[in-house]
């Protein structure tokens, strides 16, 4: 790049024979070793040059060797083969230092003493005028020329190392999501990291760079890269770009001047770069790289494409790259998602939208040289004070965190908190309390910038009556009600999961009777819930200022409290622990708890099903919560039936017992099945089989031809309960000798040899006994087996809880269907109690 500019203009370089101190040595050294070594002193020829440019140049003005002085000003150059070498000695804001050539062997060492010249670059404005490509007025080029050579200096020594000590840097690398339209933080990955300062990022090969353009489209997006050190510096480079004085504005471009470039005319089918390099002026030391790509859709032109590298001089004299960022728009088709990659994004012929924006960039936080801190930044914050009208609602403890983003921080008791050091841009920032993340209420929102002064930003957070309306469902409240909450734990502080609580209270008594037999009836109401993963439960619509009875029913135990909402507040917590019967008190007597669990046949819960229940002519709805629950308490023990209902899934009843204490009814949905029982569940605080409750569902669907319960039985006390299905339609019952048996009436079961009674099949609790054989000749006089199941096996009237008859193939159960030609004689099924 530099042969560019000087094709260009002159290139102005000072002569060091009027300032430097020269001494040549020679020392005997292994074979094959040409060194310079020597020392750089600042013009007032006493005090050491730490962190300048020491050049070897060859008979051919080529750059043979490059050094950085140490601290002490020291330098040593190992320049690879005899020969004739000159050496220049580059600083920040001054014009060069040159050497005259001199002669080393093949076995030298060179020593130099350097004192530099001190002729301060002078950085005058230009004024810009009409442009000609690649064509520059000769004052101009020489204010070009001496601009790009102060920012080469920088760039060559953020490159190098000096002797010594190496000097280790931390930074942070980070990728950030932006919003389309708003320039909010959506979502952060940062990863910090340690090293040597040499190189901030590396980029592709200049030439790769120069052929291929710096945004590469191809099958899969758009591939954006930034040019690094090695890149700026290199023929390539210079070859493709032309530079002009960069336009400088009245305010806060006046203290700084600038070199512009932009691809060459030769570039115009090519994704390139145009950009300035920004240099202050009164020291001439390199501030910054601003740059965008070129031939982009307006869109991702609009939208500031492109991207930054800023330069930091350490009091070493050193040059590091202080921070970098690219920024790369991610368009997309309407009907197609972009790539959420971190260097990619997707282009259309079609009609496109901006996605977002994604920067990807790293910061520069501390420089070390083995104890000593060399830079170290204190970076940005984010400062907020959260603010509640409640004084009932405590914001001490309560999180902040910024959205997308790993930042965090805990408020303190004043409602203070501070999140530092964060890099700099502006985020959505959410506060939560313990009691709203308890509640499930969502936090508290707003914008905040991440800022070095001192302002703090304010959020409002919600009263109790805000959380209240926000926690419950509104048709749960009513004037004056409130809720009770709290958390589930053994004896051992593990938390209780599925634990089922209600909460009761009385809402007025009345005498009912004559005069001698008076009696007091209690009018109580109550609300059940089950308890989280995290052994947390609600209850909404409590009322206030009255006496609350909290009981719990779970596997693991019971416990009972008292409790009461005071008038002004409408929150309250009870917490419970789970105590064995033997540890605490039992739940009273006559309490009854029912748990309704919906779920698909594949086990995923369905939250808002609604499930009508009917217990003794007594009728209540309920709608399942998000986990697919649902909860009704003092229901009166007995036979439930629930119908289930649910968009998208075939409707239908099914039935169960419940007993005093907590059942558990799990209920599985199909989109094309009726509803049906699941293989277990809970029954009075114990798992039981569902046996009966399947019974029960198929009467209450008709599912069989006939069904008997047992008040059927009892209203006809029969001697036999043989004798119950004496009276059912499709069966026939036969008695002879010490059997008796059942037949259907659809006929008689024909075989090659002979016609005979379609014997039914029969089933006691799932099981079939064992069949009775008795044999006999047909009508040819062959012998022949027959067999039958005899009724006189059936267990007692009193024993018994339901029968079933299933009068052909078609209505059985297709788990008690059987095999063979004896299930389409139909099936007589008994459940005991």
């Amino acid at each position: 790049m530099a042969s560019r500019i000087a094709r260009m203009v002159t290139t102005d370089r000072l002569r060091a024979t009027i300032a430097v101190a020269f001494t040549l040595s020679v020392a005997a050294s292994a074979a094959g070793a040409q060194v310079v070594r020597g020392s750089v002193l600042l013009p007032d020829s006493a005090t050491p040059a730490a962190g300048v440019l020491v050049s070897a140049l060859d008979a051919r003005g080529a750059t043979a060797a490059r050094a950085l002085t140490t601290d002490r000003g020291l330098f040593s150059l190992a320049v690879g083969s005899p020969g004739r070498y000159s050496l220049r000695v580059t600083r920040i804001g001054f014009r060069p230092t040159e050497v005259p050539a001199f002669e080393i062997g093949v076995t030298d060492t060179a020593r130099v003493r350097i004192v530099l010249a001190a002729v301060p670059v002078s950085l005058a404005a230009v004024t810009v005028r009409e442009r000609d490509e690649c064509r520059v007025r000769p004052d101009t080029g020489l204010l070009i020329s001496r601009i790009w050579e102060e920012a080469r200096k920088a760039i060559l020594i953020s490159q190098l190392s000096a002797e010594g000590a190496p000097l280790f840097a931390e930074w942070i690398q980070y990728e950030r999501q932006y919003d389309a339209t708003r320039p909010v933080i959506r979502k952060q990955n940062i990863r910090s990291m340690r090293g040597p300062t040499t190189h901030a990022f590396v980029s592709a090969p200049a030439d790769r760079l120069a052929a291929m353009g710096y945004v590469v489209e191809d099958s899969t997006g758009v591939e954006y890269h930034a040019p690094d050190a090695e890149a700026l510096l290199s023929e390539s480079f210079a070859a493709t770009h032309c530079f002009r004085p960069a336009r400088v504005t009245a305010g806060a471009d006046s203290g700084r001047v600038g070199v512009s470039f932009e691809p060459s005319d030769t570039r115009r089918g090519v994704r390139d770069l145009r950009g300035t390099f920004w240099l202050d002026r009164a020291t001439a030391e390199l501030r910054q790289l601003d740059f965008t790509y070129t031939n982009l859709p307006d869109l991702a032109e609009s939208a500031g494409a492109g991207g930054h590298v800023r330069f930091l001089r350490l009091s070493t004299g050193q040059w590091l790259v202080s921070d970098w960022e690219i920024r790369m728009p991610r368009l997309g088709p309407l009907d197609r998602s972009s790539e959420n990659g971190a260097r990619r994004v997707l282009f259309s012929n079609s009609r496109v939208v901006l996605r977002g924006i994604q920067h990807t960039g790293g910061v520069l936080t501390r420089v070390v040289r083995g104890d000593s801190v060399l830079m170290s930044a204190g970076g940005a914050h984010v400062a907020v004070q959260l603010r509640s009208a409640d004084p009932a609602i405590p914001l001490g403890g309560a999180m902040l965190t910024l959205e997308g983003t790993d930042y965090e921080a805990v408020v303190d008791a004043s409602g203070k908190a501070q999140v530092a050091p964060v890099l700099a841009g502006r985020y959505r920032a959410r506060a939560s309390t313990p009691l709203m993340d308890t509640l499930g209420v969502p936090p508290v929102e707003r914008e905040v910038t991440a800022r070095l002064d001192s302002r703090v930003d304010t959020l409002v957070m919600p009263s109790a009556e805000e959380l209240l309306k926000r926690a419950c469902p509104s048709d749960s409240l009513h004037r004056g009600d409130g809720m009770l909450r709290g958390a589930v734990r053994d004896t051992l502080g593990r938390i209780v999961p599925n634990a089922a609580v209600t909460v009761s209270w009385t809402r007025g008594a009345a005498v009912v009777g004559g005069s001698t037999s008076d009696q007091l009836v209690v009018n109580e109401s109550a609300i059940a819930a089950i308890t989280g993963e995290h052994g947390e439960w609600r209850a909404c619509g409590v009322p206030r200022d009255r006496a609350l009875m909290v009981r719990l029913a779970t596997d693991a135990g019971h416990d009972q409290r008292t409790a009461r909402l005071v008038e002004d507040q409408p929150l309250g917590a009870v917490d419970l622990v789970a105590r064995r019967v033997a540890e605490g008190a039992a739940p009273a007597d006559g309490q009854t708890l029912v748990e309704f669990v919906v779920r698909e046949t594949g086990g995923a819960p369905i939250a808002g099903s609604t499930l009508d229940v009917e217990v003794r002519g007594e009728k209540r709805t309920v709608v399942t919560g998000p986990s697919g629950r649902a909860v009704l308490a003092d229901l009166p023990p007995g036979r439930v039936v629930v119908r289930a209902r649910h968009v998208g899934h075939a409707p239908g009843t099914v039935a169960a017992g419940i007993a005093v204490g907590r059942n558990t009814i799990p209920i599985v949905m199909d989109k094309l099945k009726l509803p049906a029982l699941d293989t277990v569940r809970v029954l009075g605080g114990r798992r039981v089989t569902s046996r009966l409750d399947e019974f029960e569902t198929r009467l209450a669907n008709h599912s069989a031809s006939a069904s008997i319960t047992a008040a059927d039985i009892q209203r006809r006390n029969p001697a036999e309960t043989w004798q119950m299905l004496t009276n059912v339609p499709s069966v026939k019952v036969q008695q002879g000798g010490n059997n008796v048996v059942a037949y259907s009436d659809r006929g008689m079961l024909s075989s090659l040899r002979e016609a005979k009674p379609c014997y039914m099949r029969l089933m006691i609790d799932g099981v079939s006994p064992a069949p009775t054989a008795q044999s006999g000749r047909d009508g040819q006089g062959k012998p022949t087996l027959t067999t039958f199941y005899d009724l006189n096996q059936l267990p007692p009237p009193s024993a018994i809880h339901g029968i079933e008859v299933f009068a052909g193939p078609a209505s059985i159960p297709p788990q008690y269907a059987g095999s063979g030609s004896d299930k389409w004689c139909g099936l007589i099924a008994v459940w005991t109690k």
